[in-house]
Protein backbone atom coordinates (compact mmCIF):
# COMPACT_ATOMS: atom_id res chain seq x y z
CA UNK A 1 0.00 0.00 0.00
CA UNK A 2 2.86 2.24 0.97
CA UNK A 3 4.65 1.57 -2.38
CA UNK A 4 1.42 2.41 -4.13
CA UNK A 5 1.03 5.67 -2.35
CA UNK A 6 4.91 6.17 -3.62
CA UNK A 7 4.30 5.95 -6.99
CA UNK A 8 1.46 7.86 -7.00
CA UNK A 9 3.30 10.38 -5.07
CA UNK A 10 6.39 10.65 -7.63
CA UNK A 11 3.62 10.73 -10.39
CA UNK A 12 2.27 13.64 -9.28
CA UNK A 13 5.90 15.10 -9.06
CA UNK A 14 6.51 13.87 -12.78
CA UNK A 15 3.54 15.70 -13.73
CA UNK A 16 3.95 18.79 -12.35
CA UNK A 17 7.65 19.23 -13.45
CA UNK A 18 7.06 18.20 -17.15
CA UNK A 19 4.33 20.60 -17.31
CA UNK A 20 6.18 23.69 -15.51
CA UNK A 21 9.09 22.41 -17.71
CA UNK A 22 7.34 22.30 -21.18
CA UNK A 23 5.62 25.70 -20.52
CA UNK A 24 8.72 27.16 -19.80
CA UNK A 25 10.56 25.74 -22.93
CA UNK A 26 7.37 26.69 -25.25
CA UNK A 27 8.27 30.85 -23.50
CA UNK A 28 12.45 30.33 -24.75
CA UNK A 29 11.19 28.51 -28.48
CA UNK A 30 8.90 31.46 -28.87
CA UNK A 31 11.87 33.66 -27.51
CA UNK A 32 14.19 32.57 -29.56
CA UNK A 33 12.26 32.51 -33.16
CA UNK A 34 11.61 36.50 -32.26
CA UNK A 35 15.24 37.07 -31.74
CA UNK A 36 16.23 35.46 -34.77
CA UNK A 37 13.32 37.04 -36.84
CA UNK A 38 12.83 33.67 -38.74
CA UNK A 39 9.31 33.29 -37.37
CA UNK A 40 7.64 30.29 -35.11
CA UNK A 41 8.59 26.89 -36.59
CA UNK A 42 7.52 23.97 -35.00
CA UNK A 43 11.09 22.27 -34.76
CA UNK A 44 12.06 25.13 -32.89
CA UNK A 45 9.65 24.42 -30.34
CA UNK A 46 9.41 21.23 -30.00
CA UNK A 47 12.90 20.66 -29.30
CA UNK A 48 12.55 23.28 -27.04
CA UNK A 49 10.27 22.22 -24.76
CA UNK A 50 12.26 18.55 -25.17
CA UNK A 51 15.34 20.22 -23.99
CA UNK A 52 13.33 22.32 -20.84
CA UNK A 53 12.09 18.86 -19.98
CA UNK A 54 15.78 17.18 -20.23
CA UNK A 55 16.83 19.82 -17.43
CA UNK A 56 13.34 19.85 -15.13
CA UNK A 57 13.10 15.77 -15.17
CA UNK A 58 16.98 15.88 -14.09
CA UNK A 59 16.38 18.11 -11.90
CA UNK A 60 13.39 16.47 -10.42
CA UNK A 61 15.00 12.90 -10.23
CA UNK A 62 17.57 14.19 -8.04
CA UNK A 63 15.44 16.45 -5.87
CA UNK A 64 12.62 13.27 -5.20
CA UNK A 65 14.73 10.28 -5.70
CA UNK A 66 18.63 11.04 -5.13
CA UNK A 67 18.70 13.66 -2.62
CA UNK A 68 16.81 11.73 0.13
CA UNK A 69 18.74 8.70 -0.16
CA UNK A 70 22.18 10.27 -0.22
CA UNK A 71 20.97 13.13 2.88
CA UNK A 72 22.66 10.70 5.65
CA UNK A 73 26.08 10.61 4.00
CA UNK A 74 28.90 13.11 4.42
CA UNK A 75 29.05 15.89 2.55
CA UNK A 76 31.94 15.00 0.67
CA UNK A 77 30.74 12.20 -0.90
CA UNK A 78 26.81 13.63 -1.28
CA UNK A 79 28.17 16.99 -3.02
CA UNK A 80 30.29 15.48 -6.16
CA UNK A 81 27.35 12.58 -6.37
CA UNK A 82 24.79 14.99 -6.86
CA UNK A 83 26.54 16.89 -9.20
CA UNK A 84 27.57 13.80 -11.28
CA UNK A 85 24.05 13.07 -11.76
CA UNK A 86 22.82 16.40 -12.56
CA UNK A 87 25.82 16.89 -15.31
CA UNK A 88 24.97 13.13 -16.38
CA UNK A 89 21.39 13.41 -16.67
CA UNK A 90 21.74 16.93 -18.68
CA UNK A 91 24.06 15.28 -21.13
CA UNK A 92 22.50 12.27 -21.81
CA UNK A 93 19.00 13.79 -22.05
CA UNK A 94 20.31 16.38 -24.10
CA UNK A 95 21.88 13.43 -26.21
CA UNK A 96 18.58 11.85 -26.91
CA UNK A 97 16.87 14.50 -28.01
CA UNK A 98 19.89 15.02 -30.52
CA UNK A 99 19.58 11.35 -31.34
CA UNK A 100 15.83 12.36 -32.28
CA UNK A 101 16.43 15.36 -34.51
CA UNK A 102 20.11 14.35 -35.92
CA UNK A 103 19.24 17.14 -38.70
CA UNK A 104 19.48 20.05 -35.81
CA UNK A 105 23.42 18.07 -35.27
CA UNK A 106 24.30 18.28 -38.74
CA UNK A 107 23.03 21.16 -39.26
CA UNK A 108 25.02 22.88 -36.56
CA UNK A 109 27.37 21.05 -34.86
CA UNK A 110 29.06 23.09 -32.30
CA UNK A 111 25.93 25.07 -31.57
CA UNK A 112 24.57 21.31 -30.95
CA UNK A 113 28.20 20.90 -27.96
CA UNK A 114 26.85 24.61 -27.18
CA UNK A 115 23.28 23.08 -25.66
CA UNK A 116 24.52 20.55 -24.64
CA UNK A 117 26.69 22.43 -22.16
CA UNK A 118 23.96 25.19 -21.61
CA UNK A 119 21.66 22.23 -20.47
CA UNK A 120 24.40 21.05 -18.08
CA UNK A 121 25.17 24.72 -16.36
CA UNK A 122 21.37 25.10 -16.54
CA UNK A 123 21.06 21.67 -15.10
CA UNK A 124 23.31 22.42 -12.07
CA UNK A 125 21.74 25.77 -11.63
CA UNK A 126 18.34 24.70 -11.83
CA UNK A 127 19.27 21.54 -9.61
CA UNK A 128 21.09 23.59 -7.28
CA UNK A 129 17.58 25.67 -6.25
CA UNK A 130 16.03 22.89 -6.43
CA UNK A 131 17.83 20.91 -3.50
CA UNK A 132 18.45 23.70 -1.72
CA UNK A 133 14.98 24.08 -1.33
CA UNK A 134 14.47 20.26 -0.71
CA UNK A 135 17.29 20.35 2.30
CA UNK A 136 15.09 23.54 3.67
CA UNK A 137 12.08 21.63 3.54
CA UNK A 138 13.57 18.45 4.98
CA UNK A 139 15.29 20.56 7.79
CA UNK A 140 11.74 22.18 8.78
CA UNK A 141 10.21 18.70 8.68
CA UNK A 142 12.98 17.24 10.73
CA UNK A 143 12.65 20.22 13.63
CA UNK A 144 8.38 19.62 13.12
CA UNK A 145 8.74 16.42 13.95
CA UNK A 146 11.73 16.79 16.76
CA UNK A 147 8.95 19.76 18.37
CA UNK A 148 6.32 16.59 18.26
CA UNK A 149 7.85 14.46 19.75
CA UNK A 150 9.27 17.05 22.24
CA UNK A 151 5.74 17.72 22.83
CA UNK A 152 4.69 14.03 23.23
CA UNK A 153 7.06 13.72 25.84
CA UNK A 154 5.81 16.74 27.89
CA UNK A 155 2.49 15.69 27.65
CA UNK A 156 3.75 11.69 28.74
CA UNK A 157 5.33 13.37 32.13
CA UNK A 158 2.08 15.70 32.53
CA UNK A 159 0.46 12.30 32.34
CA UNK A 160 2.82 10.58 34.70
CA UNK A 161 2.77 13.58 37.12
CA UNK A 162 -1.23 13.61 36.71
CA UNK A 163 -0.92 9.68 37.59
CA UNK A 164 1.28 10.57 40.44
CA UNK A 165 -0.73 13.16 42.11
CA UNK A 166 -3.76 10.99 42.10
CA UNK A 167 -1.81 8.20 43.42
CA UNK A 168 -0.52 10.68 46.13
CA UNK A 169 -3.84 11.68 46.92
CA UNK A 170 -5.25 8.12 47.18
CA UNK A 171 -2.33 7.29 49.07
CA UNK A 172 -3.60 9.99 51.82
CA UNK A 173 -7.31 8.77 51.50
CA UNK A 174 -8.13 11.16 55.58
CA UNK A 175 -6.92 8.42 58.46
CA UNK A 176 -9.09 10.23 59.96
CA UNK A 177 -11.93 9.38 57.88
CA UNK A 178 -10.95 6.01 57.86
CA UNK A 179 -10.59 5.85 61.64
CA UNK A 180 -13.94 8.05 61.99
CA UNK A 181 -15.92 5.84 59.49
CA UNK A 182 -14.83 2.21 61.50
CA UNK A 183 -15.49 3.70 64.56
CA UNK A 184 -19.34 4.93 63.50
CA UNK A 185 -20.22 1.95 61.91
CA UNK A 186 -18.57 0.12 65.26
CA UNK A 187 -20.83 2.32 67.53
CA UNK A 188 -24.26 1.32 65.30
CA UNK A 189 -23.65 -2.40 64.79
CA UNK A 190 -25.72 -3.00 68.30
CA UNK A 191 -27.79 -0.26 68.03
CA UNK A 192 -28.86 -0.31 64.41
CA UNK A 193 -26.92 -3.08 62.43
CA UNK A 194 -29.10 -2.11 59.07
CA UNK A 195 -27.59 1.25 59.18
CA UNK A 196 -24.38 -0.15 60.04
CA UNK A 197 -24.31 -2.55 57.02
CA UNK A 198 -25.34 0.40 54.64
CA UNK A 199 -22.78 2.41 56.08
CA UNK A 200 -20.22 -0.32 55.28
CA UNK A 201 -20.75 -1.18 51.52
CA UNK A 202 -20.95 2.82 51.03
CA UNK A 203 -17.43 2.69 52.80
CA UNK A 204 -16.60 -0.25 50.11
CA UNK A 205 -17.59 1.82 47.33
CA UNK A 206 -15.83 4.60 48.01
CA UNK A 207 -12.54 2.63 48.37
CA UNK A 208 -13.53 1.32 44.71
CA UNK A 209 -14.07 4.24 43.23
CA UNK A 210 -11.26 6.04 44.71
CA UNK A 211 -9.03 2.84 43.28
CA UNK A 212 -10.75 2.50 40.07
CA UNK A 213 -9.79 6.63 39.44
CA UNK A 214 -6.53 5.46 39.47
CA UNK A 215 -6.50 5.00 35.55
CA UNK A 216 -6.74 8.85 35.00
CA UNK A 217 -9.56 8.35 32.87
CA UNK A 218 -11.84 11.39 33.12
CA UNK A 219 -15.05 10.20 34.81
CA UNK A 220 -18.69 11.93 34.16
CA UNK A 221 -19.31 14.98 37.11
CA UNK A 222 -22.07 11.98 38.19
CA UNK A 223 -19.99 9.72 39.02
CA UNK A 224 -17.98 12.70 41.65
CA UNK A 225 -21.14 13.50 42.53
CA UNK A 226 -22.26 9.60 43.44
CA UNK A 227 -18.89 9.51 45.35
CA UNK A 228 -18.96 12.54 47.33
CA UNK A 229 -22.79 11.55 48.61
CA UNK A 230 -21.18 8.19 49.85
CA UNK A 231 -18.66 10.40 51.44
CA UNK A 232 -21.14 12.81 53.08
CA UNK A 233 -23.77 9.92 54.38
CA UNK A 234 -20.94 8.70 55.94
CA UNK A 235 -20.08 11.92 57.45
CA UNK A 236 -24.15 12.42 57.85
CA UNK A 237 -24.02 9.22 60.33
CA UNK A 238 -20.82 10.99 62.17
CA UNK A 239 -22.04 14.46 62.57
CA UNK A 240 -25.65 13.98 63.04
CA UNK A 241 -27.84 17.18 62.50
CA UNK A 242 -24.81 19.27 62.90
CA UNK A 243 -23.89 18.52 59.34
CA UNK A 244 -27.03 19.91 56.61
CA UNK A 245 -25.78 19.08 52.95
CA UNK A 246 -27.63 20.86 49.77
CA UNK A 247 -27.10 19.98 46.14
CA UNK A 248 -27.65 22.54 43.21
CA UNK A 249 -26.93 20.57 39.76
CA UNK A 250 -28.08 21.65 36.40
CA UNK A 251 -29.15 17.94 34.28
CA UNK A 252 -26.62 19.18 31.58
CA UNK A 253 -23.82 19.71 33.68
CA UNK A 254 -23.93 16.41 35.06
CA UNK A 255 -22.73 14.80 31.84
CA UNK A 256 -19.64 16.59 31.68
CA UNK A 257 -16.27 14.46 32.04
CA UNK A 258 -13.54 15.75 34.43
CA UNK A 259 -10.06 14.10 36.08
CA UNK A 260 -11.57 11.52 39.24
CA UNK A 261 -11.35 12.72 42.87
CA UNK A 262 -11.41 16.37 42.22
CA UNK A 263 -15.04 17.41 44.29
CA UNK A 264 -14.59 14.75 47.48
CA UNK A 265 -11.46 16.66 48.88
CA UNK A 266 -13.24 20.36 48.63
CA UNK A 267 -16.10 19.05 49.91
CA UNK A 268 -13.68 17.36 53.06
CA UNK A 269 -12.05 20.47 52.84
CA UNK A 270 -15.24 22.12 53.87
CA UNK A 271 -16.22 19.85 56.64
CA UNK A 272 -13.02 18.94 58.06
CA UNK A 273 -12.48 22.97 58.59
CA UNK A 274 -15.10 24.86 58.27
CA UNK A 275 -17.57 23.01 60.11
CA UNK A 276 -16.24 20.60 62.37
CA UNK A 277 -14.79 23.33 64.80
CA UNK A 278 -18.26 24.54 64.86
CA UNK A 279 -20.45 23.52 68.44
CA UNK A 280 -23.31 23.43 66.02
CA UNK A 281 -21.90 22.43 63.19
CA UNK A 282 -23.04 23.86 59.72
CA UNK A 283 -24.24 23.73 55.75
CA UNK A 284 -22.18 22.82 53.15
CA UNK A 285 -24.16 23.12 49.29
CA UNK A 286 -22.41 21.98 45.96
CA UNK A 287 -23.86 23.51 43.24
CA UNK A 288 -22.84 22.60 39.36
CA UNK A 289 -23.63 24.83 36.20
CA UNK A 290 -22.08 25.12 32.79
CA UNK A 291 -21.70 28.83 31.36
CA UNK A 292 -20.53 28.50 28.33
CA UNK A 293 -17.98 26.02 27.16
CA UNK A 294 -17.34 25.74 31.42
CA UNK A 295 -17.86 24.10 33.86
CA UNK A 296 -17.92 25.62 37.23
CA UNK A 297 -18.19 23.52 40.75
CA UNK A 298 -19.34 25.58 43.65
CA UNK A 299 -17.96 24.33 47.04
CA UNK A 300 -19.49 26.46 49.75
CA UNK A 301 -20.15 26.46 53.52
CA UNK A 302 -21.26 28.30 56.63
CA UNK A 303 -18.34 27.31 58.46
CA UNK A 304 -15.55 29.43 60.24
CA UNK A 305 -14.44 31.13 57.32
CA UNK A 306 -10.72 31.40 55.97
CA UNK A 307 -8.09 31.69 58.27
CA UNK A 308 -5.75 33.15 55.65
CA UNK A 309 -6.08 34.61 51.76
CA UNK A 310 -7.40 31.67 49.51
CA UNK A 311 -4.40 31.94 47.44
CA UNK A 312 -1.97 31.01 50.35
CA UNK A 313 -3.88 28.16 51.72
CA UNK A 314 -4.35 26.52 48.15
CA UNK A 315 -0.56 26.65 48.02
CA UNK A 316 -0.20 25.56 51.69
CA UNK A 317 -2.72 23.29 51.72
CA UNK A 318 -1.26 19.36 50.40
CA UNK A 319 -4.84 18.77 49.35
CA UNK A 320 -5.81 21.85 47.51
CA UNK A 321 -2.64 22.08 46.06
CA UNK A 322 -2.72 19.05 44.99
CA UNK A 323 -6.04 19.64 42.92
CA UNK A 324 -4.61 22.59 42.02
CA UNK A 325 -1.45 20.77 40.59
CA UNK A 326 -3.62 18.02 38.64
CA UNK A 327 -5.80 20.81 36.91
CA UNK A 328 -2.46 22.37 36.08
CA UNK A 329 -0.96 18.83 34.16
CA UNK A 330 -4.45 18.51 32.87
CA UNK A 331 -5.78 21.33 31.46
CA UNK A 332 -2.82 23.51 31.46
CA UNK A 333 -4.15 27.33 32.13
CA UNK A 334 -7.60 26.35 31.30
CA UNK A 335 -8.88 25.44 34.35
CA UNK A 336 -8.61 27.20 38.00
CA UNK A 337 -9.48 26.95 41.52
CA UNK A 338 -10.41 29.41 43.32
CA UNK A 339 -11.14 30.15 47.48
CA UNK A 340 -12.71 32.69 49.00
CA UNK A 341 -15.20 33.98 51.62
CA UNK A 342 -18.50 32.77 51.26
CA UNK A 343 -21.94 34.47 50.43
CA UNK A 344 -22.08 37.99 53.22
CA UNK A 345 -18.05 36.99 54.25
CA UNK A 346 -19.52 33.66 56.14
CA UNK A 347 -17.70 30.66 55.45
CA UNK A 348 -15.95 29.66 52.55
CA UNK A 349 -16.23 28.93 48.78
CA UNK A 350 -14.31 26.72 46.43
CA UNK A 351 -14.94 26.82 43.09
CA UNK A 352 -13.42 24.19 40.43
CA UNK A 353 -13.62 25.90 36.56
CA UNK A 354 -12.82 23.59 33.84
CA UNK A 355 -13.64 23.03 30.07
CA UNK A 356 -16.84 21.48 29.42
CA UNK A 357 -16.77 18.25 27.63
CA UNK A 358 -20.25 16.37 27.64
CA UNK A 359 -20.02 12.72 27.50
CA UNK A 360 -22.75 9.87 26.16
CA UNK A 361 -26.24 11.18 25.30
CA UNK A 362 -28.95 11.30 27.52
CA UNK A 363 -26.24 11.07 30.67
CA UNK A 364 -27.68 14.10 32.95
CA UNK A 365 -29.85 12.13 35.33
CA UNK A 366 -29.98 14.61 38.24
CA UNK A 367 -28.58 13.47 41.16
CA UNK A 368 -30.57 12.77 44.08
Amino acid sequence: MSGSRAAASLGRHAGLWIAASSLAGLAVGFGVSLFQGEGVERPTLVISVLFANVVGLTAMVCSVWLFPRLRGRSGLLRFPLLVLALLSGAVFGSLAVLTVYPLFVFREPRLAVAVIALNSVLALVVGGVVLGYEEMRLRLQDALREMREVRLVEARLREEAARAELGALQARINPHFFFNTLNTISSLLEADARKAEELLETFADLFRYAFDAADATPVPLRDEIAFTQGYLRIEQARFGDRLRVGWHLERDSLAVRMPGLLLQPLVENAVGHGLAPRVGGGRVDVSAALDGGLLRIDVVDDGVGLSRDGEGLIRAGHGLGNIARRLQASYGGRAALTLCAGPGGAGARARLTLPAAPVFPGAGERAS
